[in-house]
């Protein structure tokens, strides 16, 4: 029971830490310990992992008692800092939840941690299934793990094995590998199913991060928890959390993370939230630097807000359901073929391709049942905002709109003019690759609910 005890204490350290560290940058609007919470949880991982890297840059063995020691250190003082007070006007005070709103909220927790034992128990039960997360980031961390330090390590993918020469993080940097070498740690013991507790724990914290940042911006109780749940209920991510060692779900979750500090920075214009947005644009190249290009998908968002209006919005929005219905036809404009032919004798063939994979696309968003009815409802949705002239002008939510949109044109830019997603390796890479903005893109909903209904920041 002792040594139990001891695994998850060490286990929860990280989110504790994170969460002191987090707070001090909020102030104490509706929802901001569960924002905290949800952020703080891979701030904190982060902030685990660093530790780990000083002790190698120092040459010193992995000791878990100290490592906790330092997390106990960095965490309890921050714990007596308080988020700052914010006036009556800027907290905006809402009217108690009814009954049947707090009945139905129980009622979605109690689903989710009934979903979360099941996942907890097939992580811990199931046979482990050979593929690349595990067989390449696990085994990083397992050399790790019995190494008791960062072991110069690259992949050779033409004989399946690790070898003990080259360094490479080119592709996969040694953020996710470090968790599960810290997580082996806690237990004693090496094991492919409790490696992977801390995806489990991302998962909660993602919706914890979901429903206070949608509080945080003024969003009632019940939409706020259901805006969660889409996100955590679908089945793509559901297979993520429960698989472990992919570093895919941590790029959508720092996506996201970012997606809501720069909304808040915007709208709130506080300059400590901008630091907080740097760190998570750090953490999310450290996590899958590929991935940072999606973050470019934000310039759209700082470009409506300072210099656009509503109609921008809508642009956008046209001009990525374009790409996408489009793509054939704009490839059969000898113009644009001509064009294209130019740029790729300059530039490399790489970076502007077509690719003809629109069947593919369509089979994987909207007719099979990976993301549900995620694209329905992020498609229709914005016309009920648009035709209804009774609308709020909430910018929080308007902004959350505009960074969702922005993620999908990046997406079908990668998917339709890049080789990175082609015909041949399509159904390895498209949803793994959807996952980094899906968890905004689905927040499309609840954003035009609440700006046609509800009165947020």
């Amino acid at each position: 029971m002792m040594a139990i005890a001891s695994f998850l204490f060490a286990l929860l350290m990280p989110w504790l830490l994170g969460f002191a560290i987090v707070k001090p940058f909020l102030k104490q609007r509706y929802g901001y310990k569960a924002f905290a919470l949800g952020v703080g949880y891979v701030l904190g991982w982060f902030v685990t992992t660093l530790i780990l890297r000083i002790y190698d840059y120092f040459q010193r063995p992995f000791d878990l008692y100290e490592i906790v020691a330092i997390e106990c250190i960095i965490a309890i003082p921050l714990l007596f800092l308080k988020a700052r007070q914010c006036s009556i006007e800027e907290l905006r005070l809402e009217k108690a939840p009814s009954n049947l709103s707090h009945l139905l909220v129980i009622m979605i927790v109690v689903l989710l941690l009934y979903r979360w034992g099941l996942t907890a128990v097939d992580l811990l039960s199931k046979p482990v299934f050979p593929w690349d997360g595990w067989h390449s980031l696990s085994a990083k961390a397992k050399a790790f793990y019995y190494a008791q330090e960062i072991l110069p390590l690259a992949w050779d993918e033409n004989r399946f094995h690790l070898d003990f020469a080259l360094v490479s993080w080119t592709r996969h940097p040694y953020f996710i590998v470090l968790i599960q070498t810290y997580t082996a740690m806690a237990f004693g013991s090496w094991s492919d199913g409790v490696v992977n507790l801390p995806w489990l724990g991302a998962g909660v914290a993602m919706l914890l991060c979901i429903f206070g940042g949608i509080r945080y911006f003024g969003g009632a109780l019940l939409p706020s928890i259901l805006a969660g749940y889409a996100v955590v209920s679908l089945p793509i991510f559901d297979t993520h959390v429960s698989l472990g060692s992919y570093a895919d779900l941590w790029v959508g979750f720092c996506i996201l993370i970012v997606s809501f500090l720069l909304v808040a920075f915007l709208v709130f214009n506080e300059l400590r939230l901008f630091f907080l947005l740097f760190i998570f644009i750090l953490i999310t190249y450290l996590t899958k630097n590929t991935a940072l290009v999606f973050l470019l998908g934000l310039l759209f968002v700082v470009f409506w807000h300072w210099f656009g209006k509503i109609v921008f919005l809508l642009l956008l929005m046209l001009l990525a359901v374009g790409l996408y219905f489009l793509s054939d036809w704009v490839m059969s404009v000898e113009l644009y073929r001509s064009l294209l032919n130019l740029l790729s004798s300059d530039l490399p063939r790489n970076l502007i391709s077509y690719t003809l994979v629109s069947v593919q696309v369509s089979d994987e968003w909207i007719l099979f049942d990976n993301w549900h009815y995620v694209f329905f409802a992020g498609l229709i949705s914005p016309l009920f905002f648009f035709s209804d002239k009774k609308k709020n002008n909430s910018t929080s939510f308007i902004l959350l709109l505009i960074a969702s949109f922005s993620f999908l044109l990046v997406m079908l830019i990668l998917t339709f003019f890049t080789y990175k997603i082609s015909e041949i390796t399509f159904f390895a890479y498209f949803n793994r690759v959807s996952l980094y903005f899906i968890p905004v893109f689905a927040l499309i909903p609840t954003s035009v609910y609440y700006l046609l209904n509800e009165k947020g920041s």
